[in-house]
């Protein structure tokens, strides 16, 4: 958790808010991760809510699994699913939603996986459990329901490839 913690700090060094963001959950991640300490730290647990949702406007549940060096650049209005997997030094920005879907049957899937060093445009919409590959790109404003394969380019409603990273 520490080593986390510290990679966040730089990785966000001209971001205080994601600083502060990712610092809290970190902690409070970890204070939830362990049945005991959930239940005597979730008056504390409470307060990364209203911190974090309610005050900075973003919405990280703390069961989404993050890796190391994640960048969150204005953040306000970024939604988290809790089924979330993101991989080591991706770059988040503003608005963008990573979130299950609901089957006609009337189950909820889990939400995406995404890889390392991958950067998500601002507005975007990730849907569904769907697997982003590595070194990928995606356009501000996609809306993702489809595995991207590695070092692709993607935009557009629907996301499409636009073209792949040399």
């Amino acid at each position: 958790m520490y080593n986390y913690i510290f990679q966040d700090w730089n990785a966000n060094r001209y971001s205080t808010k994601g600083r502060v963001i990712l610092f809290l959950f970190r902690v409070f991640s970890y204070f939830n991760s362990r049945k005991f300490t959930k239940i005597i730290f979730y008056p504390v647990i409470f307060i990364y809510k209203i911190l974090v949702e309610w005050i900075f406007g973003i919405e990280i549940n703390l069961n989404a699994k993050i890796g190391k060096n994640f960048r969150l650049f204005h953040g306000q209005g970024t939604v988290i699913n809790g089924t979330t997997i993101i991989g080591e030094n991706c770059l988040v920005r503003n608005a963008i939603t990573i979130g299950s879907k609901i089957c006609d049957d009337g189950t909820t899937t889990k939400a995406a996986t995404i890889g390392n060093n991958v950067e998500i445009g601002s507005n975007s919409v990730i849907i569904g459990d769907i697997i982003i590959c590595n070194n990928v790109t995606i356009g501000a404003g996609s809306v993702v329901v489809k595995n991207i394969p590695d070092n692709a380019i993607v935009g557009g409603n629907t996301a499409k490839i636009i073209r792949y990273k040399n």
